[in-house]
Formats: C-alpha cells, sequence, structure tokens
C-alpha cells in the first residue's frame, strides 16, 4: 500500500512539474496576450522589468521554505581522504542543478527570445539577458547564506525579516513603488547597452555566492549543534495548575512546535503567507479573480496553519505516541487540546494580516472576517478529521520544506479538494449577492462550533478505534 501511495506521488508531482514547465513557456511566449489584458497600453519588456525585483524577492523566499542546502550531502563525505573545500566547491556547484533555478528559465527565455531580442542593441539584449541569469545565481546562493546565518543567529534571521516586512508594506501603503521603479530604471538601463546595473548584479552574485561558500565550509567545521539554532528551554513557560492536563497537553504541543525544526517549518510559512506574501497578494489586486482568489486569499490568510500543520496533528507525536496513549490521558482531552492550538491559530493570523487587509484591500475586510470564522469552525473540523487518520511516521527534527513528503500520503495531498472547494464554489455562486453569501458562510462557521462537544467524541471515537493501527504505523515505519 505505501509503495502504490509513494507512486502515485511521484507520479503526481511530476505531472505537476511537466504542467507548470509548459504554463511557464506558454506564458513567456504570448505574455502580450495576457498583459493586454491587464495593461493594455504597457510594452510587455516595460511590464516584466518593473516586476523583476519583486519576482525574486519572491523566489527567494520560495527558495528558503523549499529548497534543500547541500551541507546534509556533505556531511557523510567528511571521513573520505578528500580535501573539505574541494567537497564544499562540488555541492555548492553541484546544487546549481534545482528546479529554483531551472524553472525561471521556462519563462525567461521564451520572453528574451520574443519580445527582448527584437530591440535594437543586440550588447543591451544580451546583457538583459545575462542578468536574469545573475539573479538566479544571486537568488540561490543567497538562499543558501541565509541559511547558514540562521544556523547561528537566529535573531539576526527575524530582525532581517522584519525589516524587509516593514519595507514592501511602507512601499505598498505609500504608494511610492520604489522596488517597481528601480526594477524598472535597472533593466531599462540594461536594454540601453549600459553595463552599470550588469556590473552590480555581478558584485552582488560575487558576494553572496563566496559568503554563502565560507559559511558551508564554517558549518562542517563545527560540531553538530555547538553553534546551531539555540531552541528555547523547555521550561521557558508554564500554564496554571487548574489548567489540568489538557493545559499541559497545549504546552506540550506548542513546545513540540518551536523546538523540532519540520513544525516550525509549517508554523513559520504559516507566518510568511500571512505577512509578506498576502501583501504582494492584496496589492495585486482582482489580477486573479473577483471571487475566486479572494476566496483563496481568505481561506489561507488565517487559516494557513491550519491546512499545513494540522493535516499532520497526530503523525508530529508518531515518535512518542505508543507513550502517550498508554498513559491516563483520555483521548477526548487529546483532541480538546489540538483543536484549541488549531482554532486558536486562526484568530492569530486573522490579527496579524487583518492589518493588511485595511490598509490595502478594505474591501476584502469582510470576506477575510467571514473566513476566520469559516476556518474556525469548519476549516479546523475537516483537517482533524484527516489527522486523526494519521499512520505513518515522520521524523519532526528533519527539514527538507515541502519536498519532504514522509509521513504525507496522497490522501493529504488530495483533502484540499474537500476543504477548499465548496466555499469557493458557494461564493462564485453567490456572486450577485456577496454580502449574503459571506454572512451565510460566517453563520455556517459560527454554527458548527455549537457542535464542538459533539465533534471531539467522533473524533476521540476514531482515535480509540484506530489506536493500534496508528502505533502499528508509527512504530514499523520508525525502524
Amino acid at each position: 500500500m505505501k509503495a502504490r501511495q509513494g507512486r502515485f506521488v511521484r507520479v503526481l508531482v511530476g505531472f505537476l512539474l511537466v504542467y507548470a514547465a509548459l504554463v511557464l513557456v506558454t506564458l513567456g511566449l504570448f505574455f502580450d496576450r495576457f498583459s493586454m489584458t491587464l495593461l493594455p497600453d504597457v510594452p510587455p519588456v516595460e511590464i516584466v522589468n518593473q516586476s523583476l525585483v519583486a519576482t525574486f524577492i519572491t523566489l527567494f523566499f520560495l527558495r528558503f521554505l523549499l529548497q534543500k542546502t547541500p551541507r546534509m550531502k556533505v556531511v557523510p563525505y567528511l571521513h573520505l581522504p578528500i580535501q573539505q573545500h574541494r567537497l564544499v566547491t562540488f555541492f555548492q556547484t553541484a546544487s546549481l542543478l534545482s528546479v529554483h533555478n531551472i524553472y525561471p528559465l521556462f519563462f525567461f527565455i521564451p520572453f528574451w527570445m520574443r519580445f527582448v531580442v527584437a530591440g535594437d542593441s543586440i550588447e543591451g539584449n544580451l546583457m538583459w539577458i545575462g542578468a536574469i541569469m545573475l539573479l538566479i545565481l544571486s537568488s540561490h546562493f543567497a538562499n543558501l547564506l541565509v541559511r547558514g546565518i540562521l544556523r547561528r543567529q537566529v535573531g539576526v534571521f527575524y530582525l532581517l525579516m522584519t525589516i524587509l516586512i516593514g519595507t514592501a508594506y511602507i512601499d505598498e501603503v505609500a504608494g511610492v513603488g520604489l522596488q517597481q521603479r528601480m526594477s524598472g530604471f535597472m533593466f531599462t538601463d540594461l536594454l540601453s547597452g549600459s553595463a552599470t546595473s550588469l556590473v552590480l548584479f555581478l558584485a552582488w552574485a560575487f558576494f553572496v555566492m563566496v559568503a554563502s561558500t565560507f559559511h558551508l565550509a564554517r558549518s562542517l567545521s563545527d560540531p553538530e549543534g555547538e553553534h546551531g539554532e539555540k531552541l528555547p528551554d523547555a521550561h521557558s513557560f508554564q500554564v496554571p495548575d487548574d489548567w489540568g492536563i489538557l493545559g499541559h497537553l497545549v504546552r506540550s504541543e506548542l513546545l513540540l512546535m518551536w523546538r523540532n525544526r519540520r513544525p516550525r517549518h509549517y508554523l513559520l510559512l504559516s507566518i510568511f503567507f500571512s505577512t509578506f506574501y498576502l501583501v504582494l497578494m492584496l496589492s495585486s489586486g482582482d489580477v486573479f479573480g473577483e471571487v475566486a482568489f479572494p476566496a483563496l486569499l481568505g481561506l489561507f490568510a488565517s487559516g494557513g496553519f491550519v491546512l499545513n500543520y494540522g493535516q499532520l496533528m497526530f503523525g508530529w507525536d508518531a515518535a512518542n505516541y505508543q507513550a502517550l496513549i498508554t498513559r491516563n490521558i483520555a483521548f477526548h482531552t487529546m483532541v480538546r487540546a489540538k483543536l484549541i492550538v488549531l482554532r486558536t491559530s486562526c484568530l492569530l493570523l486573522f490579527l496579524l494580516s487583518l492589518p493588511l487587509f485595511i490598509a490595502l484591500r478594505p474591501d476584502l475586510v469582510a470576506l477575510h472576517t467571514a473566513f476566520l470564522f469559516y476556518n474556525v469552525g469548519i476549516t479546523s473540523a475537516l483537517v482533524m478529521e484527516l489527522a486523526t487518520r494519521n499512520k505513518q511516521r515522520l521524523d519532526v527534527t528533519r527539514g527538507g520544506g515541502f519536498f519532504n513528503f514522509e509521513g504525507i500520503s496522497a490522501r493529504h495531498m488530495l483533502w484540499i479538494i474537500p476543504t477548499a472547494l465548496p466555499p469557493v464554489l458557494f461564493l462564485q455562486a453567490m456572486h450577485e449577492s456577496p454580502d449574503l453569501g459571506l454572512t451565510i458562510l460566517a453563520l455556517i462557521g459560527l454554527g458548527s462550533l455549537i457542535f464542538t462537544e459533539p465533534l471531539t467524541r467522533y473524533f476521540a471515537r476514531g482515535l480509540r478505534v484506530r489506536k493500534h493501527t496508528m502505533v502499528e504505523g508509527f512504530t514499523v515505519h520508525a525502524r
């Protein structure tokens, strides 16, 4: 069964990769037909030039969340009689063969051949595509550099993230468009035949390449964990005694989430989507549709943590699940604790992203509020139904981003359909009465909270029935 699911996942991922490549090639070749519907009076090259800086910043964050670093590949070879700097150089070079470096070319090369090469300056055309290559390399090595810094100084990383998010927010709210102006100026300057911007791109690419190589070599010289990230003390916070076992289970969930790499990855991903990436999406207007895209935005803005972390809710406990269920802890209490974590995350992400909706898209505040109630009531219940059926072990200490499919089955990938599709289709059907549709959606979410206790008993009963199957699955895969 596991082998069949593994083949299905590989086939599904392969299909999605081929489909994405074809979409990018088509978009690059026929970009003018798409741009005419958005900005009919602006040339395609000018539109792309103004968007390149923002595009590569976004690609950098996607790399950070998804791309593996070469360090984990170098470590197994350190015992061989090969000089360390040669190993570092080899794996730094080999890491360039990444989907994150190849896929942008599926758009940029067709676009360059169709629209940029038509210009008069051959030197400018070559420098334009050369600058694109340098930005891809810079994004690649900057990701490795930031991860190297993060390994030693977590606080510096969060400070840089805060500055970047704050700058993007101020730029969007003030309407300055600084990054668009800067991007348009540099690439238009390249097309005119000036090499000034190209030299700047080359210098930046060289700097991040050398710095990331240095950090990789330095990390290999350190004993594992000596200069690694400092994790919070297990006793960094306590819960009141009158909270009982429920409060201790919530505390344990929060500590597990923060002290382990993979669940923390899902937490940071949710925060990232509700801040920086949300700024980019909200500032795009109704480019992606007037109903479907805002609905998906509302679903993920406050429910991103539920949809990502929640689907593996009991899988996170795989390493100690057998000991957990042999304690004097009722399944009912376990479910209540996890529902508290999921539902509270919806409220916190809602409050985190609410200022962005107010500043950038005040017309979507009502939608954002309606999906808060829907996510708390309905989405959390649907995801909990999936979580109570987890039977595959996963290692919470491993990273790897979304390309780490440990503990994930085909059911997890397909579950997004019954979770996301109903509210989107409902709002699409109510597009002529959007306020009524949002009111009904919010009332459905609020109404489902009345059934919290019956749902909790239902989930607890499912865990009780499947406890031996879950323990067996978690244990077998641990061998």
